[in-house]
């Protein structure tokens, strides 16, 4: 039995991951904070689905899905590492407990939950996908501390794809543009500023122009592709 993962189902690029990779695997395990939400999302899929309610940035949450998946008993087919949290601001203005908490969500927490998974058994050409940002690779005002978590994620799935093609695990990253979801905040306004002077294209992308990349990169691309970095922003970094 394959088992594929998606951790930050209840995002809108996380259920939009899952519906991407609806019947990809004998059982996907939706993961999040809010029951109600990943109950619905699971009813919404033709695959046999588990609900995991947990928090990656706590112990006991990463090791709530570990259990599940040990429990399923199958090899994990694909992982997609869709969490997070913002955090916007000048550094002088934030709060510690704030920066805490978006490094142990956005990096500590997502780095232990790979490496607890990794003691399980996993399918020949697994592939593990991490959703990055283009605020990793762009110094961009106020976010400071959520592109450094970002860049610290995406420099870490390329070691990994270093690190685990003995065992044919393949890595690659995902890194966002400005997307239409919730995640934008009370920042949708300026952004969508930001995105018709800036973004080529000049609008914001939808969660399933992501997932349609992620599942590329889980499922469908060569073997040989590992340690990749696709950007879904309509052209915003290919300007300087």
């Amino acid at each position: 039995m394959t088992v594929g993962i998606v951790i930050g189902a209840t995002g809108g690029i996380g259920s939009a991951c899952a519906r991407a990779l609806d019947g990809s695997a004998d059982l996907i395990l939706l993961n999040g904070r809010r029951r109600e939400q990943l109950e619905q999302h699971a009813g919404h899929l033709r695959s046999r689905t588990g609900v995991v309610v947990a928090d990656i940035a706590e112990e006991a949450g990463r090791a709530s899905i570990v259990k599940a998946t040990a429990d399923a008993g199958g090899e994990i087919a694909w992982l997609v590492l869709a969490s997070g949290v913002p955090l916007r601001g000048p550094m002088p203005e934030l709060d510690p407990k704030d920066i805490e908490r978006t490094l142990l969500a956005n990096l500590v927490g997502p780095t232990l939950l790979i490496r607890s998974l990794l003691d399980l058994r996993w399918t020949d050409g697994a592939g593990i996908v991490v959703i990055g940002s283009v605020s990793a690779s762009r110094a961009l005002p106020n976010r400071s501390v959520y592109g450094g978590s970002k860049a610290g994620l995406e420099h870490l799935a390329r070691s990994l794809a270093a690190d685990l093609a003995p065992r044919r695990i393949r890595v690659n990253v995902v890194a966002p543009g400005v997307i239409d979801t919730p995640f934008l905040g009370d920042q949708r306004e300026l952004l969508d500023r930001w995105v018709r002077e800036r973004v080529p294209l000049g609008r914001t992308g939808t969660p399933d122009e992501v997932a349609q990349v992620v599942r590329y990169l889980a499922l469908e691309s060569p073997a040989y592709v590992t340690g990749a970095r696709l950007a879904v922003d309509g052209g915003a970094e290919s300007l300087a």
